[in-house]
């Protein structure tokens, strides 16, 4: 389905990064990299209806068409990074580096059957099951986990970085969950060392 199209916040200037925020959260969840401003354009929104994975990732090639962005570097968490890792395997020509934070391509189903039954946006991520699209997302990738988080969510984050031809993993150090609001200054210099390394 069409869902509607958010008007981006945009801030900085550089090389433009998308921020896609989890599915407990929204665009506020990044307030802790705004020092990314001093060498990025981070472009961000709060996903404003809900829908399936396909409909968000649809959403977001309409926010970037619309704000003239033909191609970004991508940070998505939870939710956000498994609408980032759909865009990447859809659009490639529209992905530089790809950041990939506490998500996974599918959920155990112990976390699925709690999901369902949370908010409808919970219950897309439920619903997804992106394990076979790993192997088409040829960007660049980093895929960051909580070092605390449990063992599902650590074992997709493996199957990320392991699948994805260019892929590389960390864990976070002191994060259970959440690793951009708990681990700020971690998340901060992994994404300055990784977006800044040079051409994709």
């Amino acid at each position: 389905m069409a869902l509607p199209s958010p008007q981006p916040t945009r801030a900085g200037s550089g090389p433009v990064v998308v921020l896609l925020h989890g599915v407990n959260a929204t665009g506020r969840m990044w307030e802790g990299l705004t020092a990314l401003t001093e060498r990025f354009e981070l472009l961000s929104y709060d996903f404003l209806a809900d829908g399936e994975i396909d409909d968000l990732t649809d959403q977001l090639a309409t926010v970037l068409t619309a704000a003239g962005v033909a191609r970004a570097h991508f940070v998505g968490s939870s939710l956000g990074g498994m609408v980032a890792q759909s865009f990447a395997a859809n659009w490639p020509e529209r992905v530089d580096r790809l950041v990939l934070c506490d998500t996974t391509p599918a959920l155990s189903e112990g976390m699925r059957d709690a999901f369902l039954l949370a908010s409808p946006r919970h219950a897309a991520m439920a619903r997804a099951d992106l394990m076979d699209i790993a192997e088409e997302i040829f960007a660049p990738t980093l895929v960051i986990c909580a070092e605390g988080a449990d063992l599902a969510m650590r074992e997709g984050a493996d199957f990320l970085a392991r699948s994805i031809p260019h892929g590389r993993l960390a864990f976070v150090p002191g994060a259970m969950a959440d690793s951009v609001t708990e681990q700020p200054d971690w998340v901060l210099r992994a994404l300055l060392d990784f977006l800044g390394s040079g051409p994709a």
